[in-house]
């Protein structure tokens, strides 16, 4: 397992694939971290070179503990830059996963030159928009409650209330489980981070780069994903038949199918290095 030194910690990551190919940057959702991407990077390894990072405090990466200020998305995409950096990375296609989609965002809005595409599922754009329905409303309200829950009780808590909305003794169970390993304090700054942001909407149209926006047909957050593709000026949007919340891994092999023919057309236009 590589790791680049951030001063009072530690980044982890995975890298595979031939060191000349276009690199991919892989970007978890949290309360995850970069093993959700190993499946999809054993698929891209033959085209890519795959980077896929913990997210600070998530993993096997460390969290500050300095004592310094609550991290800002910036902190997170200063992670990135330094990580790509360390690889020799100049620019790279960008795949991201709910917060690690809103990272990819504010890494291509920071260093525009540092991404070639863009590629993200169950990014929120702004907090508030009148095309919002009331389930985005509602699971806008748990990812802030969850937030909130684990900066005051710890993940203990934050667990039992993500598992509510399951059915079935044994997934409410594996739920809770999941939660109890992750850090509080990681977990509450990201969200705190999130809440904190520049509003990414009227940043949008500066983003040139072709960009591909994934949801499942009964994804919640589908009316943020039109919102992002109808905004991004090359955004495109593939709604996935069948499929809920969490498109790359509940209908990974449609995700593959959704991102192998958004790259072709990009490089039948001469759009990108990928």
């Amino acid at each position: 397992m590589p790791e680049i030194d951030r001063g009072a910690w530690t980044l982890a990551y995975d890298v595979a694939g031939a060191p000349e190919a276009p690199a991919a940057l892989l970007l978890h959702d949290i309360p995850d971290d970069r093993r959700v991407w190993r499946a999809l990077a054993t698929d891209m390894v033959d085209e890519f070179r795959t980077i896929a990072p913990d997210l600070r405090g998530f993993g096997e990466s460390a969290r500050p503990v300095d004592g310094g200020a609550p991290p800002a998305m910036r902190d997170y995409t200063a992670d990135l830059a330094a990580l790509l950096d360390a690889e020799g990375v100049g620019a790279c296609a960008v795949i991201g996963a709910g917060f690690g989609a809103e990272v990819a965002l504010e890494l291509a809005l920071d260093s525009p030159g540092r991404v070639d595409l863009l590629v993200l599922s169950g990014a929120i754009p702004v907090d508030e928009h009148p095309s919002y329905d009331e389930d985005l409303r509602g699971h806008q309200a748990r990812l802030g409650e969850r937030g909130r829950l684990a900066g005051r009780f710890g993940m203990g808590r934050v667990g039992v209330n993500a598992a509510e909305g399951h059915t079935g003794e044994y997934l409410r169970a594996s739920v809770r489980e999941h939660y109890r390993g992750i850090d509080a304090e990681a977990f509450a700054d990201a969200h705190q981070a999130r809440a904190g942001r520049e509003a990414l909407l009227p940043r949008l149209a500066s983003l040139a780069v072709p960009a591909l926006v994934v949801a499942g047909e009964y994804d919640p957050l589908l009316p943020a994903a039109r919102l992002l593709a109808d905004t991004l000026p090359n955004g495109r949007l593939v709604t996935l038949e069948g499929c809920g919340q969490g498109a790359p891994f509940v209908a990974p092999r449609a995700f593959e199918g959704a991102l192998g023919a958004f790259l072709g057309d990009v490089r039948g236009a001469g759009a990108s290095q990928v």
